[in-house]
């Protein structure tokens, strides 16, 4: 396929893929593996790890221990699905890598194993490609903070298709001030898609070394830097935070730690899942396959990734809502440092709200605001709640909750809900003597500024 990327699309690291494998129907096979192919199988999978597995002092150990088992009769009648199930927990008791598994799966064995059966197949694969739009959800802009946020639950796909949407996402955000790019979710696949991301916080010419790979040839070890040419326009200047969990697997996890230790983007959230290693599918035999390490990933000029350690974030946020957290980070940023005072006023208006928690006894701290306003408006309380109704002459009355934002400040939940959940305001406003004057309504526009309404309403 011509492509106009200036590299040659090539998936590097499968996690997620194998993620995907383990939930697989095809793991239902109660046939035995005979001793003979046991015997095989075992000798195949250790050959390859001693052939490509990074550490070769790590690889002779899962050799001798695979292989003393085999000898001592611990794979012998087992089905497919038992026998890969004991191979990786064995694996796993050597040396524990996340990315290392044996798997019982037809579809891909032969997927690995006959061409004609790939092609046969290729379309329903490309089909689900397509349905997941190439990794991402969706590009939220909020054009009162200039904020874009990415959401990429993955994978990551080196493909001309996936390309060309993530250049797509990347220019609809080329403008904002402010980038979230969220891969909580994304298990990992290639190296490539992370790298032509951060290649859009970065100036031609200023190419960055990203991150570095070896093998156990080290002759092989490759230097990965951000592309000299990405499509459309580059945003240098965006202040950039990364999205991470658990749930961050393997190339997104080295999107993160590659934008971490080069400081171009803050990571919040929690430690991801720490598969430093990239690899690839081999087949064994009978409906088995693994997936092979064969590239540590570290850190430019380092023998140091994020292998067994995760991705620390820069702020943790275990049990917080590391998105909300984020645009919290963001309004303190703007407040401190704009000088736009309408901007201001809108981003604490968010920042306030961002903080309100449900009280089911304000009514009791507000009694004295309950009544009627005019022909209209009522503020009634109801089970240690209040609420803000609109009686209007042949229509259905109209009943918003309201929850303390700040003393005598109230939002009032969905009114005017085409600005936004909480787009409008209830100010209690107050004598000398501290007792009730008037209320006030307020909205917050889409453009960022603040309609107060004429209307005083005043308590009948």
């Amino acid at each position: 396929m011509n492509s106009r990327y200036p590299f040659t699309p090539v998936v590097s690291c499968l996690f997620i893929i194998t993620i995907i494998l383990f939930f697989s129907p095809h793991y239902v096979n109660a046939q035995s593996v005979n001793k003979t192919d046991a015997r095989e199988i075992v000798e195949k999978l250790t050959a390859a790890l001693i052939e490509r597995y990074p550490f070769p002092e790590i690889s002779i150990q899962y050799q001798n221990a695979l292989l003393k088992n085999e000898r001592d009769g611990k794979y012998l009648n087992l089905t497919e699905q038992r026998l890969a199930e004991q191979l990786t927990a064995d694996l796993q008791q050597v040396h524990r890598d996340v990315h290392l598994h044996v798997l019982q799966n037809e579809s891909q064995y032969k997927n690995l194993t006959s061409p004609a059966y790939a092609a046969n197949n290729s379309g329903s694969e490309l089909e689900q490609l397509q349905r997941q739009n190439y990794g991402f959800r969706n590009v939220d802009l909020d054009p009162l903070s200039s904020v874009a946020y990415i959401n990429i639950p993955g994978g990551f796909y080196a493909t001309q298709e996936a390309f060309d949407i993530a250049a797509a996402a990347m220019n609809m955000a080329a403008y904002s001030k402010y980038i979230i790019v969220d891969i909580r979710a994304n298990g990992g696949g290639s190296g490539q898609m992370g790298r032509f991301l951060a290649s859009y916080f970065y100036n031609a010419g200023d190419e960055q070394f990203y991150l570095n790979g070896f093998y156990k040839d080290r002759s092989r070890d490759e230097q990965e830097w951000t592309y000299a040419y990405v499509p459309g326009k580059r945003n240098p200047a965006a202040k950039v935070y990364i999205l991470i969990g658990p749930g961050t697997g393997s190339a997104a996890e080295g999107f993160a730690y590659a934008m971490q230790k080069l400081h171009r983007a803050t990571v919040v959230g929690e430690a991801s899942a720490g598969a430093g290693i990239a690899g690839s599918f081999v087949p064994l035999k009978d409906n088995l396959i693994v997936f092979l390490p064969f590239k540590m990933v570290v850190g430019p000029n380092s023998q140091v990734g994020w292998e067994g350690t995760g991705v620390l974030p820069d702020s943790v946020t275990t049990g917080k809502d590391a998105l909300a957290e984020t645009r919290r980070f963001i309004w303190q940023d703007i407040l401190n440092k704009s000088a736009d005072s309408i901007l201001k006023a809108s981003v604490q208006w968010q920042l306030e709200d961002s903080k309100i928690n449900p009280n089911d006894k304000i009514a009791k701290c507000y009694q004295e605001i309950a009544g009627k306003y005019d022909d209209t408006h009522l503020v009634v309380s109801h089970q240690g709640k209040l609420f803000w109704q609109i009686h209007e002459p042949g229509k259905p009355i109209r009943e918003f909750e309201m929850l303390e934002v700040k003393p005598d400040v109230f939002t009032v939940i969905d009114l005017n809900k085409s600005y936004g959940t909480n787009s409008t305001r209830v100010y209690i406003q107050r004598k000398a003597s501290g007792r009730l004057n008037k209320l006030t309504e307020k909205i917050l526009l889409p453009n960022g500024s603040i309609y107060t309404d004429p209307r005083n309403f005043q308590q009948r």
